[in-house]
Formats: structure tokens, sequence, C-alpha cells
């Protein structure tokens, strides 16, 4: 996981640095990964500010070499909260945030009905 604590010091997904390390990620990391990988996300705090990325996989391959190290810390966490599914059936590599493919919107936990 790359990440930082400080929602100040994200980064906006049109920086030339983000694009580059998305590339990067779709260029020589997810293939270098192999057979181990399982997932990359990045952490979206809005839909233009990127806080992180996150890469799941089957074996420990050192976050601090990925492409997102570049631009957040990387930590490595062991945990049993992921695992592969079947790929989507729409889009793999862009998300609206919060708008759930093809349509539609995630519920808002805090959003209160008023009725």
């Amino acid at each position: 996981m790359c990440a930082l604590t400080d929602p100040a010091a994200s980064i906006p997904y049109d920086q030339a640095e983000v694009q580059q390390a998305r590339r990067d990620a779709l260029g020589w990391w997810i293939p270098l990964l192999g057979d181990a990988f399982v997932c990359l996300a990045t952490l979206a705090l809005d839909e233009a500010r990127c806080g992180g990325a996150i890469t799941v996989t089957r074996e420990s391959l050192g976050a601090e070499d990925g492409p997102f190290a570049r631009l957040f810390p990387a930590t490595t966490v062991r945990t049993d909260d992921c695992c592969p599914v079947q790929g989507s059936a729409g889009p793999v590599l862009e998300r609206y945030a919060g708008v759930a493919w093809p349509g539609g919107r995630f519920a808002d936990p805090l959003r209160r009905s008023r009725a």
C-alpha cells in the first residue's frame, strides 16, 4: 500500500506524475508481478484527487519498488481481507468516484432518508 495520511498532501489525478505511475503500473509493474498479481487500485479522496494506491499480491514482492511508491510512502501489510474474483464485465481501469458502472450510485451510509 502506498498512501499519505494527510489529505492535504494528495495529488490531482491530472498531474503528470500520477498519470505516469498509472502508465508504469500497466506497462511493467503488473506484468512484473505475473501470477502473484491480484489487483491494483488507486485511493480516490474525491473525483479529482489521488491519495495513494493499493497493490494486492499473493506473495510479498516489495511495494517499495512499485510505481506509486515514487509518489506516496510504501507500506507492506499482510491480510486475508483480499482475494481474487472474476473480472468485471465493464471498464476495469476507470471508475468515477462513488458511481457504480454502468450507472447508478453507491449508497451513502451517512445520508438519511427524509421521509
